[in-house]
């Protein structure tokens, strides 16, 4: 039960772990992509604008500058940089906009910074021209195989390859823009593998430590559990003496005196604790592992016929009536015992809440994807509600009132389930309609 437990829990917990990774690494990465488009986008913006080419940030009379004047303009702006840390003292109360001086320098080179190209194509599909001289990775022939492609794809921007592209219209027909974007493409990759790479190593980290950590985490819950289990099992074999005791009272009662409604009372509350209590011990013995089942190849149609038969006559006493469509030759690797307690708690649950005058059908199917299935349907006169998993949880009672009535202890579910899943299966309820309930049991 503990490793049961400690494996739900970093399954749990790492899953939960890696969607937040998950999750961060989309974010972190999409927003890097988004970045590069953007300022790519911007470039081209700026190329549009200014009809193809990169507006120039210099005067024409400031193309270049020779060494004195730059050391001259450097002088400048180291008096000012100076002037203006003495005249704020460390406190900065006047305003000196060195972001935008940066910001001006990084305007500046982008001119030399910026790999790009332009073709222009007529209405008509036809290369009218094309401006290779800020490109030396693209010939002309390229870049009027490039921009024709992007035309006929009918696309208006994008990437093709490397470049960031844009189709506007021009006076000519269409102007298409291609801004090389390799290296910042290439960062954004290396970006995004360092970060992958990060996010799993980190997410072992966490596997490792979720690992070594569990044992201390199901502890409190491993005990109460175990604590459990050994009063069930303690106070069940501390019920069977005196159980057995009242069962020979109550027979010599009925030797002495005769059989009577109150002997026959006795007697059925006994068998229906002794049961229980059986139950109880063979649940908590699953729950162990300590229960060890002999499987062996056996014919569960003739199983399901045989388990069933006494229950055409429990149902018909009970004003219900038993209907059985077994295929024949299914056979299944199983405990008979159990398999056969299978049949009967379905069917013993069935029988006590079905609805007065109503059939109860037990199907025997061969799977199409191998296996088979048991079902065991039946109408009732208020379909459970909330989710009919609960069902199969112990102790259960959808109507308490009804399980009074009818006997039901409100474990025979939990020990089908149990027995179905140690034999690899499952089982599960589904409502087919408003007032029929099916308990559906798939072996392999």
């Amino acid at each position: 039960m503990e490793k049961r437990l400690r494996q739900k829990f970093v399954l749990v917990a790492m899953l939960s772990v890696a969607a937040a990774l998950a999750l961060i690494l989309v974010v972190i990465n999409v927003v890097n992509y988004q970045s590069v488009c953007r300022m790519a986008d911007d470039r081209i913006e700026a190329i549009v604008e200014n009809g193809g080419s990169f507006p120039s940030v210099f005067g024409a009379d400031e193309a270049r500058v020779d060494q004195e004047e730059t050391s001259d303009a450097s002088v400048v702006i180291l008096e000012e940089l100076s002037a203006a840390y003495i005249e704020t003292s460390g406190l900065f109360d006047r305003s000196f906009d060195l972001d935008k001086r940066v910001a001006d320098i990084m305007d500046k080179e982008a001119p030399y910074d910026t790999r790009y190209f332009t073709v222009t194509v007529d209405d008509d599909g036809a290369i009218v021209g094309v401006d290779v001289n800020h490109v030396a990775a693209t010939t002309a022939q390229d870049a009027c195989t490039y921009a024709l492609q992007v035309s006929v794809s009918g696309a208006k921007h994008g990437f093709y390859g490397a470049y960031r592209y844009r189709v506007v219209d021009a006076d000519e027909g269409s102007l298409c823009v291609f801004v090389n974007c390799s290296r910042e493409l290439s960062n954004f990759e290396t970006f995004l593998g360092a970060s992958v790479a990060i996010g799993v190593g980190a997410w072992l980290l966490v596997l490792v430590l979720v690992v070594i950590f569990s044992r201390i985490a199901v502890r409190p819950i491993v005990e109460s559990y175990r604590k459990q289990q050994r009063f069930i099992t303690d106070a069940s074999h501390e019920i069977k003496t005196p159980l057995a005791v009242i069962a020979a009272a109550n027979d010599v009662l009925e030797i002495e005196a005769g059989e009577s409604e109150w002997t026959q009372s006795i007697a059925a509350q006994v068998t229906r604790l002794k049961s229980l209590t059986e139950r109880l011990v063979f649940l908590a013995r699953m729950d162990e592992g300590v229960t060890q089942f002999e499987k062996t190849d056996l014919d569960l149609s003739e199983l399901a016929e045989y388990a069933s038969e006494p229950f055409c006559a429990v149902a018909e006493s009970r004003g219900k009536k038993l209907v059985r469509d077994l295929e024949s030759g299914l056979h299944v690797q199983g405990d008979i015992s159990a398999l056969s307690q299978v049949v009967e708690l379905l069917l013993d649950n069935a029988t006590r809440y079905a609805s007065d005058g109503s059939e109860i059908e037990l199907a025997l199917k061969k799977r199409s994807r191998g296996g088979v299935t048991l079902q065991v349907s039946n109408a009732v006169d208020a379909m459970p509600e909330g989710d009919l998993k609960r069902l199969f949880d112990r102790f259960y009672r959808a109507d308490t009132s009804r399980n009074s009535q009818t006997g039901g202890s409100g474990v025979g579910l939990s020990v089908a389930q149990a027995i179905v899943e140690a034999h690899g299966g499952s089982i599960r309820a589904q409502a087919l309609d408003a007032h029929t309930i099916c308990f559906t049991v798939t072996l392999p």
